[in-house]
């Protein structure tokens, strides 16, 4: 009985670190699916697809007046990411702003009249939106035909991804 009431307390212990552990995403599609970024973006037919080279990130498609695509990304907020994170935020050109009240920092960049190469005849607008939060640095690159979609779409789908645990996302 003194063995068990020795070995109660390390086996409590032990139990209650295996419970604060939090699972680890296979990938930010798992966390962000396409029917999330699909309702909130209002871009109906979005498909969702790891993109592993490099990153941890999803891949969402769809198909309209052209492709429609959007790479979504989470990276470490350390090291060399941070570094690239803290200037760019600092020297944002034309057509960015500081996005206040989305994780610790971000950052929102539009461009219009973006070219593909595949499809001459058509503008995209690319949307940008990068946010510093839970130990990640979290990206959206939206190509979208035409003029987007709303910053506000765009800072939403930015909201939603922070109310999910980013701080899970396997490290590249």
């Amino acid at each position: 009985m003194r063995i068990l009431n020795r070995l109660a307390f390390p086996l409590a212990l032990a139990a209650a670190a295996l419970m604060e552990t939090p699972a680890t995403a296979q990938s930010f599609c798992d966390l962000v699916p396409a029917s999330l970024v699909q309702s909130t973006l209002g871009i109906p037919g979005l498909t969702a697809a790891p993109n592993t080279e490099g990153g941890n990130g999803c891949d969402y498609k769809a198909m309209a007046a052209g492709p429609i695509t959007i790479i979504a990304d989470a990276t470490e907020d350390s090291g060399l990411y941070s570094m690239v994170f803290t200037q760019r935020a600092a020297n944002l050109g034309p057509g960015g702003v500081l996005v206040p009240g989305l994780g610790t920092a971000a950052y929102y960049i539009e461009s219009h009249g973006e070219q593909i190469p595949q499809y001459p005849n058509l503008g995209y607008t690319k949307q940008v939106l990068v946010f510093r939060a839970k130990g990640k640095i979290v990206s959206y690159i939206c190509m979208i035909p035409n003029n987007g979609v709303g910053k506000t779409a765009v800072l939403a789908l930015g909201q939603a991804t922070l109310s999910k645990p980013i701080n899970t996302l396997k490290n590249p």
